[in-house]
């Protein structure tokens, strides 16, 4: 991850996680700009439909994704709370 000494510890730990999808597989060598943009947008979206489909049966793919990808279901649940803690609403 480039400049690592300023990225945050809940958004290097989004990263380490998310990062085992395909789609961002990419991240671990962004600049932190591209890496903030992601979680903030395409990140927080995915983690919030993640949570929908964990908690109230929504339909979504990315339960099996992340499983697909080797990401475990408490994985999931931390990307989640690292979200949070970045002031991402996840509900």
């Amino acid at each position: 991850m480039s400049d690592i000494s300023k990225i945050d510890a809940d958004e290097a730990e989004i990263i380490r996680i998310m990062s085992n999808l395909p789609e961002f597989s990419w991240l671990e060598s962004a600049d932190l700009s591209k890496i903030r943009h992601e979680i903030r947008h395409k990140i927080a979206k995915i983690l919030g439909e993640y949570f929908e489909e964990n908690t109230r049966k929504a339909k979504s793919e990315w339960t099996i994704k992340f499983k697909e990808a080797g990401i475990s279901e408490d994985d999931g649940k931390t990307a989640i709370s690292c979200a949070r803690r970045l002031g991402i609403e996840i509900s």
